[in-house]
């Protein structure tokens, strides 16, 4: 028999998806933790959360398409999270379920490695899910936001909603109106040829991709190509990811270890 059980992380998924298992087991790893983190595929979000208590599960991640529908099984949602409409994060304490949304926290310490967003304009390209959490981080940073999108409806609505500006679809952004650009759609992820702003950037541009695989993508290689300081999707990622562990063990999370882990199951992915 073991000495003991491991505490058990998880997350929440339609299917499974192996970057956030390496992550975090490598974290807990290298923070000495007698922890566990697995991937649980399920189909009905109030009976996962049920189970979340009923087997004592520590913290879970959630991912699409459950991050709204496990907040009415909640027993609190932080107002970050309440303000975005979106959980990603469940921390249970003593069977007290509390959902957090950690991804405009990874998109905001991400940006905040290579620049201040205080008082500056920045454009974010999108109005889904990670769009609305990017708007919430650099709000509250204190940044100008005007959001583009395809579908002026959808893109409006989040402006509106989140206090920011609506400048029209992707076609209507100009770099010399803006500091910091954000790309927060699914142009260029796992398309490595696409960039969403091919011939539209300018030097003097911050430049951020939520995409995360591949590692670099074009949108990156092309900013950097130019002299841009850029923001890879692997740096939100990863911070979103620490908050998570933060949450989860109390302890400071392991950066370089995750990182390495996460580029390492990345380039699997490519090759594969």
């Amino acid at each position: 028999m073991p000495r003991s059980i491991p505490t058990l992380c998880g997350s929440l998924t339609g299917e499974p998806f192996a970057l956030g298992v390496r992550i975090h087991n490598a974290s807990y790893r290298a923070l000495g933790l007698d922890y566990t983190f697995v991937c649980f595929g399920v189909e009905d979000p109030a009976a996962a959360v049920a189970a979340i208590r009923t087997l004592g599960i520590r913290g879970s991640n959630v991912s699409m398409p459950y991050k709204s529908a496990v907040m009415p099984h909640l027993d609190a949602i932080d107002p970050a999270a309440r303000a975005i409409g979106a959980v990603n994060t469940i921390d249970n304490r003593d069977g007290h379920l509390t959902g957090y949304n950690s991804d405009y926290v990874g998109a905001l310490r991400a940006l905040q490695e290579v620049c201040d967003c205080r008082g500056r304009r920045l454009a974010v390209l999108g109005a889904g899910g990670a769009a609305r959490a990017v708007v919430y981080g650099a709000r509250e940073a204190g940044a100008a936001v005007t959001v583009f999108n395809r579908s002026a409806a959808r893109g409006q609505a989040l402006a509106d909603e989140m206090g920011a500006a609506f400048g029209g679809p992707l076609e209507a952004f100009r770099a010399e109106d803006f500091a910091i650009v954000v790309n927060a759609t699914s142009v260029g992820f796992r398309a490595p040829d696409l960039n969403p702003l091919a011939g539209r950037l300018a030097p003097h541009l911050v430049v951020m991709d939520v995409a995360f695989i591949p590692a670099r993508t074009r949108l990156i290689r092309d900013a950097e190509a130019l002299g841009c300081r850029t923001v890879p999707g692997t740096r939100m990622f990863l911070h979103q990811s620490c908050r998570q562990i933060e949450l989860y063990t109390g302890c400071e999370a392991p950066l370089a270890v995750m990182e390495a882990a996460l580029l390492d199951a990345i380039a699997q992915l490519e090759a594969a």
